[in-house]
C-alpha cells in the first residue's frame, strides 16, 4: 500500500491517529486532513459482437501478463464510470462500444491483501472501429461461449462474470 510521510495539503508532517472508527490513519496535526485509503475502482465492458461471442484482450503487462481478460482498467479522477469503461475499451481494443447498461459489479482484495477494488462492468456492443492490441495489451479476441481459456483467465472476477454470461446460453 502506498504511504506517504507529509500532508497533501499543508505539507506538515502526518501523525497516525485512530479515528472514530478506531482504525489508524494519517493525520495531520496541523489541518487535520485525514487520508482514508480507498479502494481502487475498476470498470470494463462484457463486449459481445454480432456472432455472441465475448471480447477479451491479451494482457501485455502485469499483473498477470499473457493471460486473458475482459477490457478493463482503473478509472480517471475526472470521469464516470460509464466514461472509463468505453474508454478503456477502446484503448484496450480499439472498439468504439455504447454501453447496453450495467452487468455486474464485483468487490475483490488485490493479490498482496492489504488494498482492496471494485470491477463495475458494463454490457456492451460495438458501434465501430477495428480490433486491434492497444498499448498494454498484444491480441484481441473473440470467444463462444465453450471456447473461453477459463483456466488463462487474469482475474477472479473476470472468471466470475463470464461464467454467469455463459450461464445464460
Amino acid at each position: 500500500m502506498f504511504t506517504f510521510n507529509f500532508c497533501p495539503r499543508c505539507g506538515h508532517e502526518l501523525a497516525i491517529r485512530e479515528k472514530d472508527d478506531a482504525r489508524l490513519r494519517p493525520t495531520c496535526p496541523n489541518c487535520h486532513y485525514t487520508h482514508y485509503a480507498n479502494p481502487g475502482l475498476a470498470v470494463g465492458v462484457l463486449l459481445t459482437d454480432a456472432q455472441n461471442r465475448v471480447c477479451l484482450i491479451l494482457r501485455g503487462e502485469e499483473p498477470r501478463k499473457g493471460y486473458w481478460g475482459l477490457p478493463a482498467g482503473f478509472m480517471e479522477g475526472d470521469e464516470t464510470a460509464e466514461e472509463g469503461a468505453i474508454r478503456e475499451c477502446l484503448e484496450e481494443t480499439g472498439l468504439h462500444v455504447a454501453l447496453d447498461g450495467l452487468y455486474e459489479m464485483y468487490s475483490y482484495r488485490h493479490t498482496d491483501h492489504a488494498t482492496s477494488g471494485v470491477l463495475i462492468l458494463y454490457r456492451a456492443h460495438i458501434t465501430g472501429g477495428a480490433p486491434r492490441p492497444g498499448t498494454d495489451t498484444v491480441d484481441v479476441k473473440f470467444f463462444a461461449p465453450d471456447e473461453i481459456p477459463f483456466d488463462r483467465l487474469a482475474f477472479h472476477a473476470h472468471v466470475a462474470a463470464l461464467k454467469k454470461w455463459c450461464a445464460g446460453f
